[in-house]
């Protein structure tokens, strides 16, 4: 029986996010239905763009809802990864402070400057400072289903950001796509879940070929962001070194480094995450990027999204690499929960200089 398939590997998985991730139907149900249920004392046609304030795994669904989405997208959308908002915040900008801690100082630091600037706030938390004292001075919030970790709660993040964007006119016409996001989800599980053998399974294969290499994760238009959840979940499940990049732009930067990495390139594994709806012009710099590259580096691995709607095809190819993530983490012996760095990070900035950290997730 290879390692993969031994059920006793799981055991290495304390916090459960094997167990999270087979709950993500679950996940998306509960989420779109608490968000439909929270009252929005504003209307939609009072928003004029949207920031999402977020950080960690916390943030990443804005980031693959305005990819998945850029030629829907009826506002302007930015996600804000730091302790201030940009000058065009203002009274009519529709905030969402995302943080499923509710703890998470930056994103906190965001939502004081939001009220501040009276503008349109709605957050979404499991509770901490975001959501209880927020929510006390009549900011409404959207909660999540609970998750071991915050990255292991993306799929109700995303979900409750979904349809709060629907509702405020943002987004339109989401549920056929959430339907088939469910579909995707349930199928998912069962192609990548641990039940299924790694000689079936795409997730556990992509985990024994990325074993002892630096993977280096690339996507484009709707796969960019996915690209950099592979990178974030490999560095946090599997404590590995994992780096991403987005075609084109790579190819007028990142790829002349590739001529020299000498002995350097025996341990880097090239990902292209691919959607069959990119422009085809991006589909013709992945074929030659992949050429020019692939002799200079361990390994090349494509992978192309399948569903029809884009948010189907998104998380299609995000689930899969966070399969894989943790199957690399069981690879190598590690539990993929606890992200001690961080927490070590955490405490000395708790105890060192101005503020305090306001806690260990995000």
């Amino acid at each position: 029986m290879a390692a993969l398939d031994d059920p006793a590997t799981a055991a290495l998985d304390t916090l459960g996010l094997l167990g999270a991730l087979g709950d993500s139907v679950a996940a998306l149900d509960q989420a779109v239905e608490r968000a439909r249920a929270v009252e929005i004392p504003f209307p939609a046609d009072a928003v004029r763009e949207v920031a999402v304030c977020g950080m960690g795994g916390s943030a990443i669904p804005g980031d693959l809802l305005a990819a998945a989405y850029r030629e829907r997208l009826r506002r302007p959308l930015a996600v804000v990864r730091d302790y201030g908002l940009p000058g065009w915040v203002g009274e009519h900008t529709l905030v969402i402070p995302i943080s499923y801690s509710g703890t998470t100082e930056e994103t906190l630091t965001c939502t004081m400057d939001a009220v501040d600037r009276a503008s349109l706030v709605v957050a979404i938390s499991t509770g901490g400072k975001l959501g209880t004292f927020y929510g006390e001075q009549g900011v409404p919030v959207l909660e999540p289903p609970r998750a071991p970790m915050p990255r292991a709660g993306l799929v109700g993040m995303l979900a409750s950001l979904a349809v709060l964007l629907e509702r405020m006119g943002v987004l339109a016409h989401l549920d056929s796509d959430l339907a088939e996001a469910r579909e995707t989800l349930a199928a998912t599980i069962r192609a990548y879940g641990p039940d299924t053998p790694e000689a079936e399974n795409p997730a556990k294969r992509i985990a024994t070929m990325l074993e002892g290499s630096v993977p280096i994760v690339w996507g484009a238009e709707l796969t960019a962001p996915v690209a950099y959840r592979w990178k974030c979940q490999l560095n946090e499940n599997a404590e590995v070194p994992a780096f991403w990049s987005v075609l084109p732009e790579a190819d007028h930067n990142e790829i002349c480094g590739f001529a020299g990495m000498g002995r350097l390139g025996r341990d880097a594994h090239v990902v292209m995450l691919r959607d069959p709806r990119n422009h085809r012009q991006v589909e013709r710099r992945f074929d030659l990027t992949r050429e020019l590259v692939a002799p200079e580096v361990r390994d090349v691995t494509g992978i192309e999204a399948e569903g029809q709607s884009p948010l189907a095809r998104m998380l299609d190819l995000v689930m899969l690499g966070d399969y894989a993530s943790i199957y690399l983490a069981f690879l190598r012996d590690v539990d993929p929960g606890p992200v001690g760095m961080i927490d070590r990070l955490k405490e000395r900035l708790a105890t060192t200089g101005h503020g305090r950290a306001q806690g260990p997730a995000a």
